[in-house]
């Protein structure tokens, strides 16, 4: 009885992986032999905004809501290196963040980014600890964070002046 039970449990598993792998394999873009197609971003062929959630900005004190954006999360090492490249705007609601895996000194640059932002580093606690506003344009100058951070968050340039979004505050998404 137990030995039967085994053997379906077995086969059930590898039943269910197999539909789970065929279902992560549709609506990808395929070459003619069935690899993934690589997507080449340009100034000409731009990203499109993806909302995969929301994030709020609170004031440390009183956790009271300062802004709040709709999300792009940049998680994977091809996301996170493209970030906001080439993209010709970004709405005033809405901001990608970058999840790392551990508080560490983060480094970002403005690379091929023609969206002047807000560049927010954030440590494990989900506390403000560094930023930088209305970033130059186009420019490879490092900017990196002043104290370790596990996220990056970035906003269109000047929505931290005017949301009076500073060092000490919060996020939450």
């Amino acid at each position: 009885m137990k030995k039967g039970l085994l053997i379906f449990s077995i086969l059930l598993i590898s039943l269910i992986s197999i539909q789970c792998n065929n279902d992560k394999k549709k609506d990808r873009p395929k070459t003619h032999n069935g690899e993934l197609k690589p997507i080449n971003y340009s100034f000409e062929n731009p990203p499109k905004f993806r909302k995969d959630g929301e994030l709020w900005f609170l004031q440390n004190e009183t956790n009271k809501e300062l802004f709040k954006i709709d999300l792009e999360i940049a998680s994977t090492d091809e996301e996170r290196a493209r970030g906001l490249m080439f993209r010709p705007e970004m709405e005033e609601n809405q901001g990608m963040i970058f999840l790392f895996y551990k508080d560490e000194i983060q480094s970002f640059y403005m690379r091929n980014t023609i969206i002047s932002l807000d560049i927010i580093y954030v440590n494990s606690d989900k506390e403000i600890v560094d930023i930088y506003k209305n970033t130059n344009i186009l420019d490879d100058t490092s900017l990196p964070s002043k104290a370790p951070a596990m996220y990056v968050v970035e906003i269109n340039g000047g929505l931290c002046d005017k949301y009076q979004i500073k060092e000490g505050d919060l996020i939450q998404f």
